[in-house]
């Protein structure tokens, strides 16, 4: 039987995560990257005995990397038919609440993070920011509670970005300009195009509550100001599946 080949430039975690898919379908697969090591976005840099994450420090959708982890098990069954019954079974959640199961785990602990996060300001207040509809609800009644009902409108705006956005978009391929183009009049009818900031400016009238509810593009190097609003999808990802730490560092 002829076996294809496939070469991926860069081994970023898309890059990876693509090797893993065409390595499953039977493809000898070759990875090839300039730097000195993988990772791309979640490079390491170690210096005088320290070790940095130079990129993500939080797991947002881990479902995505448990997939991978079931794949390259499908990979090893291949190649070792008579591995031990039980080692490379995979499940959703372990027995101690951490994410993953015993092949994912032979790598990395995935554990939740609540709260999200402890955003402070200048004046020494702060928003715990999560998941919970009504814990929400109170942090901004708290800080500003004028912006209350802001908040269903907007979550509702961003529910509409994320399931336009993320859930059927996420899985369209774009193979030419006109596929691109052919979602341009469902964004410009949910606001996804206009800058990040603009669109949550609408919802809320307290500054506090606009830095809340845009600052995440800052964590990838994104300017709320200039990133288009389909960014704010960010927010109903996180409180769809919640944010998740890799024990030891994403890299």
């Amino acid at each position: 039987m002829t076996r294809h080949t496939a070469i991926v430039i860069g081994s970023g975690i898309g890059g990876i995560a693509c090797a893993i898919r065409l390595q499953s379908l039977g493809f000898d697969t070759t990875i090839v990257e300039k730097l000195d090591q993988p990772g791309g976005r979640a490079y390491v840099r170690r210096e005088q005995g320290f070790t940095f994450d130079m990129g993500p420090t939080v797991l947002t959708v881990p479902h995505f990397i448990e997939e991978l982890f079931a794949l390259e098990r499908d990979v090893a069954m291949l190649a070792a038919p008579d591995f031990p019954p039980g080692v490379l079974s995979d499940s959703p959640v372990g027995s101690d609440g951490k994410t993953g199961g015993p092949n994912t785990r032979r790598y990395v602990d995935i554990v939740p993070i609540l709260p999200f996060y402890r955003i402070y300001f200048d004046d020494g207040t702060f928003f715990d920011y999560n998941a919970d509809q009504a814990h929400l609800r109170e942090q901004i009644a708290r800080l500003a509670p004028e912006d209350v009902d802001g908040y269903e409108r907007f979550h509702e705006a961003a529910r509409a970005i994320f399931e336009r956005g993320f859930l059927e978009l996420g899985y369209t391929y774009f193979g030419s300009l006109g596929s691109m183009f052919g979602v341009l009049p469902d964004l410009l009818r949910l606001g996804a195009i206009q800058p990040l900031f603009s669109l949550v400016s609408k919802y809320f009238k307290s500054d506090k509550m606009r830095q809340v509810f845009s600052f995440e593009p800052l964590l990838v190097g994104g300017n709320p100001l200039k990133v288009p609003a389909i960014y704010a999808m960010i927010h109903f990802v996180e409180k769809t599946w919640g944010i998740h730490y890799a024990m030891g560092g994403t890299g």
